[in-house]
């Protein structure tokens, strides 16, 4: 059965009595705020697209990109600006099981036979993305678990995460020394900073208004920053005009030159910088790499 979000704010945790939960949501968009919980969580996007936010890892995301993070280890998943608008009629749609870290205990994982399961969870403490036939494999899974009842349930799920401990197929989200530090009220703090650049990057982000909106000093919002992003505020400025300029590469509907300023850069050789330190490739090998594959597929 599948649950609409009509209040997106709202995430529901285990109760005592239960070892894991299978959600399937369905909204306008998907939950905005930046949060973090005790348990594991993966994640399926059957719809939808936009932005993810893993630890201090920023990056786009489509239709069925899978993710698995630990405990307490801040993520969001934002979707595109369109999926907003007032009179938009597109849906999104997030298959999501959470588990309790009861299930893998830690003298079970001690065991032989749990080594690969094992490194999966020494390694979501980062957020893993899977891609290939992995992603392809469990996102025919996942829906299966609905039907499932009883100890079924269990048995699907550990099928699911043999096949994400076995695979070679994925990236490691979050900077190996990232350490989530959020207290208090600090996740608020930083929601309004994503919310404030998310709504901004396009035009020039004002420091000074920024910090402003947390009653601090622009000196004193870096110090602040920093630490609990894993970077500076410019870094993460960047690398959020980056992963839009990656999606409208991947659209081919502007050149490179029009990408540039429409992702917020007054000049083309500081984007072309930017990109090629984030990326690791310049844009124009990112658009030629993707649409070689594009039409490999075809």
């Amino acid at each position: 059965m599948r649950e609409f979000m009509s209040n997106p704010n709202i995430e529901k945790t285990l109760t005592n009595k239960q070892t894991f939960i299978f959600k399937d949501l369905v909204g306008p968009y998907f939950n905005p705020n930046w949060h973090f919980h005790p348990e594991f969580q993966i994640s399926i996007i059957a719809e939808g697209k936009g932005t993810r936010f893993v630890g201090d890892h920023v990056q786009s995301f489509e239709k069925g990109d899978l993710v698995i993070t630990g405990p307490n280890l801040p993520h969001l998943w934002r979707s595109d600006d369109a999926y907003f608008e007032k009179d938009s009629d597109l849906t999104t749609r997030g298959l999501v099981i959470y588990f309790d870290n009861e299930l893998l205990s830690e003298s079970l994982l001690e065991k032989e036979e749990f080594y690969n399961i094992n490194k999966l969870v020494e390694n979501s403490v980062r957020g893993m993305e899977f891609y290939g036939e992995t992603r392809q494999k469990v996102n025919q899974l996942m829906p299966e678990i609905a039907e499932e009842r009883g100890f079924s349930r269990i048995m699907k799920l550990l099928e699911i995460l043999d096949i994400l401990a076995n695979s070679e197929e994925y990236n490691l989200l979050a900077s190996p020394g990232y350490v989530n530090v959020f207290k208090g009220d600090d996740a608020e703090k930083m929601q309004i900073v994503y919310d404030y650049v998310m709504d901004n990057f396009k035009t020039k982000i004002s420091l000074e208004e920024i910090a402003s909106l947390l009653n601090m000093t622009p000196t004193s919002f870096c110090r602040y920053f920093k630490p609990r992003a894993n970077k500076t505020f410019t870094r993460f400025v960047n690398e959020i005009r980056i992963g839009h300029a990656r999606k409208l590469l991947l659209e081919d509907n502007f050149n490179i030159s029009q990408i540039s300023y429409e992702c917020g850069f007054n000049a083309l050789s500081n984007f072309n910088r930017q990109f090629k330190s984030i990326v690791k490739m310049s844009p124009h090998e990112f658009r030629k790499l993707f649409l070689n594959i594009k039409t490999s597929i075809s």
